[in-house]
């Protein structure tokens, strides 16, 4: 009985040691989350004091990083996905750079790889399109550095166009004999081509108004686009068509022709103030046929820049216009920019005493709110230079429609400068449904017998319908204190072919 009461204490000691064990792990436990603080408190405290290469960096290497001397322990990761992210767009796609801290030095050791180049590119599905204008049409380079910042603009850029349709994701495909790689699109001709009639009806003053557009692209395959519109209305008529010839002689540059023909009936700008009616305005009809020839070429994937000459029975005149858009579609976009801007001097007027510069400039923005819903920015300004030119009505600007005051009647005023901005909600169902409610302040310079600027808002609904390859479209304007059954209804029918 001794000998297990021997037993039985030193099985007892032993369990003490365990409990005693247990004991200590458990405050362990307890005091887990003031050492975590305390450990998380010292990696703030970490910093980077000294910055040490292995293997081959170069001076470019060294600047990049050196940005992050003095900073937290792990901010040295932000300057290495901008040092990578250089290295994927300019040729060496398996680039990788890694790195330790120890006791404040950052460890480096960067393998940027073999170099790569862009061999021709594929298109793996039927675009009816010519193998050599798709090239060209991709914007990529044979022999230049794989970008593939670049695959990205130059997929949003076909996309855009609204030639093809993606069916596939793009692909890479490497040259097993160089150091190329193949970009491989799945990119299918979209009918894209387009006629639509559009009617607008202004109840406050019962006038109807239409036109009909005519657009062909890339006729044949061969990235060629010519449109045509006319247009009649109560007080203007007018004829507008143009044509591209791309990449003339082999260059990068395209021939564009353009030609327009306007009819305007409007009043006499005399007035006298002695009389109280109307009765001594007369009736005046101005023609005007201007024809011109330009040129213009893409600048990377998102510029465009021209050139044009034009010719009239009484003028002449020269025109530079700019343009940037990277939308991420060709119909109903949902992200992205579109800037315009031209300067056109009129260099001979014969029923003018002065030269002039007009200029005008528009910008629209699309950004993706939450799920269906997108928010447009939009606005558009323009002015003639200098302001006291001897101006003929056909010379200023003509205000009111779609393009414009959605409130007004197409060509309801003209101006010698106007601006205005536009706000849109818009709600989208993919490529087939859009609506939308939009605000639009903006103002006008007014003419004679008028002095000062004209306030203008305009407000309304929108809404478009694509089925197969018919849309219909609608929207209804109204101007500020307009009444609410005084507005303007527009209503168009396009098919695409």
């Amino acid at each position: 009985m001794i000998n297990g009461l021997k037993r039985n204490k030193a099985c007892f000691g032993e369990a003490s040691l365990w409990l005693r064990l247990a004991c200590l792990f458990v405050l362990a436990l307890l005091f887990c989350p003031v050492n975590a603080a305390d450990m998380q408190n010292v990696n703030a405290h970490c910093v980077i004091e000294k910055i040490v290469w292995t293997g081959d960096a170069s001076d470019f290497d060294k600047s990049q990083m050196h940005v992050a001397l003095g900073m937290p322990c792990d901010a040295w990761k932000i300057a290495r996905e901008k040092l990578i992210s250089y290295y994927e767009n300019n040729g060496f796609v398996g680039a990788k750079l890694t790195g330790i801290v120890k006791s404040g030095t950052l460890l480096l050791n960067l393998d940027r790889g073999h170099g790569w180049v862009w061999a021709n590119v594929e298109n793996l599905d039927s675009s009816g399109t010519k193998i050599e204008v798709f090239r060209k049409l991709t914007g990529i380079e044979v022999g230049s550095p794989v970008s593939l910042e670049n695959l990205n603009r130059s997929e949003r850029k076909l996309l855009r166009m609204g030639y093809y349709e993606q069916t596939a994701p793009t692909r890479l495909f490497r040259d097993p004999n160089r150091n190329k790689i193949v970009p491989a699109f799945s990119m299918h001709k979209a009918n894209i081509s387009e006629a639509e009639g559009f009617l607008t009806y202004s109840s406050e003053n019962n006038v109807w108004e239409g036109s009909v557009n005519v657009d062909l692209y890339n006729i044949m395959g061969t990235a060629r686009d010519l449109h045509l519109e006319g247009f009649t209305g109560e007080n203007s008529r007018h004829l507008v068509g143009s044509y591209k010839e791309p990449w003339v002689l082999g260059t990068n540059w395209n021939v564009l022709l353009r030609g327009r023909f306007d009819e305007n009936t409007y009043e006499d700008d005399i007035f006298d103030e002695n009389v109280d009616d109307d009765t001594s305005a007369s009736k005046i009809v101005e023609r005007i046929a201007v024809g011109e020839i330009g040129v213009s070429r893409d600048i990377g994937f998102d510029f465009n820049i021209a050139v044009y000459f034009g010719f009239g029975e009484d003028e002449k005149h020269s025109s530079l216009e700019m343009s940037y858009e990277s939308l991420d579609r060709f119909a109903l976009p949902r992200s992205g920019w579109r800037v315009n801007g031209l300067l056109s001097w009129k260099m001979l007027h014969l029923d003018s005493l002065d030269d002039f510069l007009k200029a005008t400039a528009s910008v629209a923005s699309y950004y993706p709110l939450y799920k269906n819903f997108i928010a447009r920015f939009s606005g558009k300004a323009g002015g003639i230079f200098p302001t006291d030119a001897d101006l003929g009505h056909m010379d200023l600007f003509e205000l009111g429609g779609p393009e414009s005051f959605k409130g007004m009647a197409c060509n309801f005023v003209r101006a010698a400068a106007f601006g205005f901005s536009e706000l849109a909600l818009m709600w989208q169902d993919g490529y087939d449904l859009s609506i939308e409610v939009f605000y639009q302040p903006g103002l006008y310079r007014n003419r004679s017998p008028w002095h000062g600027w004209a306030r203008e808002q305009n407000y309304g609904v929108g809404f478009t319908q694509y089925r197969k390859n018919w849309s219909v479209s609608l929207y209804y304007a109204l101007r500020n204190a307009c009444n609410y059954l005084d507005g303007i209804l527009g209503f168009g029918v396009k098919t695409l072919f």
